[in-house]
């Protein structure tokens, strides 16, 4: 059998193998008419409904939402889909998380931050019976759930990592700080610099669009700058990692290619 059709066969397993969030029993959005400080954008409550809790994600159209909540419901009666809190809401600390709604897990759920940093985007995990955020971490792409016991979840996904240090200027005692970090050993140092010079001849681009100059001369006087600039970025790492959240949160690295750009 042809190895590509090997890899498909494999590749197909390791997918079906794998699901998604919990479906929610019913959902609701409720629209709020016009904010206040844009008339063209309208709030709105979103509510889902699961078997245990209600998710309440109240959106006035500004960055995150303003408020998120988890509501127990009771009595198999449902809560009310509204903008104004109810008693019964545990709401999101926004100290501790901002964000959207990202979905359910058995009794966990899952916010995503409200923009991405670094190439990732942030996502925490939140307890529905007592409003505790037990897990927080960066992911670039979707997190794909795995066969579990009961009492645990365990997912995988492709895990966004600031290395604080520069693979560019010093890239032996990086390297060596971020296999400590990563806790791994046996992995083929990537090469950076392809993603380095993307960054920097995108940022040389876009400061000669800004100038109204998007040519050859122009960018050839950006890039030295765009260069030194993305040179003093710390090294971001993205690399395959399996959670476990039972009873204390552990990741595991798994085998997979590791992959590294400049920071914002």
């Amino acid at each position: 059998m042809p190895l590509r059709i090997i890899f498909a066969i494999l590749l197909f397993v390791a997918l079906s193998s794998a699901s998604s969030f919990d479906p929610p029993r019913s959902k609701k959005t409720v629209d709020l008419g016009p904010t206040q400080s844009r008339t063209t954008t309208h709030g709105k409550v979103r509510c889902y409904f699961f078997s245990e809790f209600m998710v309440k994600e109240v959106d006035m159209g500004e960055k995150g939402a303003a408020r998120l909540a988890i509501i127990p419901i009771t009595n198999g009666a449902s809560p009310r889909c509204i903008s104004a809190q109810e008693k019964s809401e545990k709401v999101i600390n926004p100290d501790l998380w901002t964000g959207y709604f990202k979905g359910v897990k058995n009794d966990l759920v899952f916010f995503d931050a409200d923009d991405g940093v670094n190439g990732g985007m942030g996502f925490a995990v939140f307890d529905s019976h007592t409003g505790k955020k037990i897990f927080e971490d960066s992911a670039l792409g979707a997190l794909q759930f795995q066969d579990a016991p009961a009492d645990q979840i365990t997912f995988r996904y492709t895990r966004v990592l600031d290395s604080q240090c520069f693979i560019t200027r010093d890239p032996e005692s990086c390297w060596e700080q971020i296999k400590k970090t990563i806790s791994i050993e046996n992995v083929s140092q990537p090469d950076c610099k392809p993603a380095y010079e993307e960054s920097a001849q995108k940022l040389a681009k876009g400061r000669c669009r800004a100038k109204s100059s998007n040519n050859d001369p122009c960018i050839a006087k950006e890039i030295k700058l765009a260069r030194d600039q993305t040179d003093a970025a710390n090294t971001i790492i993205a690399y395959p990692v399996e959670v476990t959240l039972a009873p204390t949160p552990s990741i595991k690295p798994l085998p997979g290619d590791l992959r590294c750009w400049p920071g914002d």
